[in-house]
């Protein structure tokens, strides 16, 4: 499905706003200062029981609004946003009324986009700037995906989106929500793209065949590389998440893989094979 803009993009005053009332309300993250700092690169998000008992409130005061049981939620650790909506029977429901035939789709997104403005704190979701990129039906459910806007490039990786799953009465069933909250980074790259791509060429990739044995592959030449894009690249690491400006790399002919590359440093992040063996 077509991707399109749900919300109104974000201004940049509001974006001063936001990252000072993350500051604010319990986040425990590293600012970088205007434009951010090498000196304290890559930007930090720690872990901090102060927002952890926030969202647990939230998520309290949400079942409560509801009329759903109590039961303790199930939080990412260190960004503290739901990762399942485990131990809620039946669902959150959204609609107070079954909607008239042929505006199921679109009062099931309405009723997620005004969810999602309510319990924007508990989901660290900023309303202004969440993209829809896909909503999948079914003949019971519809998955909605939302991406994270609010930084000045996308963010990459296994952060920076969120699915729901609305069942066609209007009940919220699943939510893994991986928004991260707004920290400072560099805007321009000191590692430009040219440079990211001669750091592919000559390396060396493996993988297993279909009959189970290891192969190498090594990137020979620059034509095998491409260089995509700038990212932001969280990664989790012990009881924080770094989070990195990186160049996104496809390297490979007919087996590719894709490469994150640090931006300012150069260093290699993260590598994902695009293809199953």
């Amino acid at each position: 499905m077509r991707a399109f803009r749900f919300y109104a993009p974000m201004s940049a005053l509001t974006a001063t706003y936001l990252i000072a009332a993350f500051l604010l309300t319990g986040w425990d993250v590293s600012p970088q200062g205007s434009g951010g700092s090498k000196q304290n690169y890559p930007a930090m998000i720690k872990d901090s029981a102060d927002q952890r008992a926030k969202a647990e409130r939230d998520w309290r005061r949400m079942l409560d609004s509801y009329g759903v049981p109590q039961t303790p939620p199930d939080l990412y650790p260190i960004i503290d946003t739901p990762r399942s909506l485990l131990g809620v029977s039946g669902g959150i429901k959204l609609l107070g009324a079954t909607p008239e035939s042929g505006t199921e789709a679109f009062a099931l997104r309405q009723a997620m986009k005004l969810f999602i403005d309510r319990w924007r704190d508990l989901l660290g979701a900023d309303p202004t700037s969440i993209s829809l990129i896909s909503a999948d039906e079914s003949a019971d459910t519809r998955r909605l995906t939302f991406r994270q806007g609010n930084y000045a490039y996308p963010v990459a990786g296994n952060f920076g989106e969120m699915v729901a799953v609305v069942s066609s009465d209007g009940r919220l069933m699943q939510l893994d929500d991986r928004f991260i909250p707004v920290v400072d980074l560099p805007l321009k790259p000191s590692t430009d793209r040219d440079v990211a791509a001669k750091k592919v060429v000559g390396k060396v990739f493996t993988y297993t065949d279909t009959a189970g044995r290891e192969q190498r592959l090594e990137i020979g030449a620059p034509s095998e590389v491409t260089v995509k894009r700038l990212v932001i690249l969280p990664i989790q690491k012990g009881d924080a998440v770094e989070v990195h400006l990186a160049w996104e790399v496809v390297a490979g002919k007919s087996m590719t893989w894709t490469m994150y590359l640090d931006a300012m440093n150069g260093d290699e992040l993260k590598v994902a094979q695009n293809f199953q063996t």
